[in-house]
């Protein structure tokens, strides 16, 4: 049930900041906002109408949001406050306004966390000269003994210093019953185990990786710079993780994609809450960043969709036909909650 609760706080932050940032933008040069919805249609409930008269409604299909603009098609545009009739450089912003603020949703994580603090590899070297390092499971080797004693990646391991005397306290253990104290998130717990004589090649006898770390605080005045570099290098790495994807559909290796829909992002957040606050805000930081990327893409019904129509509009001087336009993101939608389900399907699957 906590889970559940922070699986849906999670989209619900995610899909707030998105279409808040198309929201504010919109209402900033004039343009009238029709509904401010959670979830994808159809509705079922309408929760109030503000002032302005903007609906907000909640939605059967809890895998997004949207924000409906008046005129947001082309059409309506010689009437007031309606998005069609607005500039070609204020319709992009509004546009892009959803992506930036994912972007700057995950600067603000990142820039608290460092401030807060986050986990810093170390060598043997490094750890000597700090007193707070400590020996961290980064990852686990799928039925080793590890695996099937409960040890989860992120679990640090207690009253040994060093990875070398933890690996050879295992391996003169071999065949024996030893009891580990590790701490995940905020409890201590003791985990009995039986390293094994002659593991796979490539496995230790816990079958785990091990790696020395510390909690790495930044201060203050310095955090932000620190939000930055982060937010930075997550950014980065999504768009090479990205294009490897589209490579791999493209020369037929889609054995090799691994995607995740609303089911895998569910247990990721299991994981991801069980390692403690930081690895849920980190978590956070990195939805919101894969969110804002995967909604730039010139794809009918997402906002790089929308984005690239204004440049094909820009170019030839005329905007698209409202119907055509309204046809052309409403079947690349379909088809994106069509994907949706099937990856669903999968993500159900691999848990049975």
């Amino acid at each position: 049930m906590i889970t559940l609760i922070l699986f849906i706080a999670l989209l619900l932050v995610l899909v707030l900041s998105h279409e808040a940032g198309h929201f504010f933008v919109a209402r900033a040069f004039g343009i009238k906002v029709e509904e401010f919805g959670f979830g994808i249609p159809p509705r079922i409930w309408s929760l109030w109408r503000d002032a302005k008269g903007t609906l907000y409604s909640l939605n059967l299909l809890p895998f997004g949001g949207f924000v409906k603009i008046f005129g947001e098609e082309g059409e309506d545009t010689a009437k007031q406050g309606s998005f069609g009739s607005k500039p070609a450089w204020q319709r992009f912003l509004v546009l892009f306004s959803g992506v930036f603020a994912n972007i700057l949703l995950a600067y603000f994580v990142f820039s608290f966390l460092a401030f807060w603090g986050l986990p810093e590899g170390l060598s043997d070297e490094e750890a000597l000269k700090h007193n707070d390092s400590f020996i961290l499971i980064t990852n686990i080797s799928q039925g080793s003994p590890a695996a099937i004693a409960g040890f989860e990646i992120g679990d640090k391991i207690n009253k040994i210093k060093n990875v070398s005397d933890v690996q050879k306290f295992i391996k003169e253990s071999a065949g024996k019953e030893i009891i580990l104290n590790v701490t995940r998130g905020s409890q201590d717990i003791e985990i009995k185990i039986i390293p094994r004589k002659n593991p796979p090649d490539g496995e230790g006898p816990l079958g785990v990786e091990l790696a020395l770390a510390r909690i790495a605080r930044t201060p203050w005045y310095l955090a932000p710079i620190e939000g930055a570099k982060l937010t930075w290098q997550i950014f980065s790495g999504t768009i090479f993780g990205f294009w490897d994807l589209l490579k791999n559909l493209i020369f037929g290796l889609g054995s090799k994609v691994e995607v995740a829909g609303p089911v895998g992002i569910f247990r990721l957040t299991e994981s991801a809450q069980r390692l403690g606050f930081v690895s849920m805000l980190m978590f956070l930081a990195l939805l919101s960043i894969n969110l804002g990327i995967l909604n730039v893409l010139p794809i009918p019904g997402l906002d790089g969709g929308r984005i690239f129509f204004l440049f094909i509009e820009t170019i030839r001087g005329r905007q698209i036909s409202p119907k055509i336009s309204s046809v052309l993101h409403g079947a690349g939608l379909a088809i994106l909650i069509i994907l949706m389900l099937i990856v669903t399907y999968y993500d159900i699957a691999r848990v049975f």
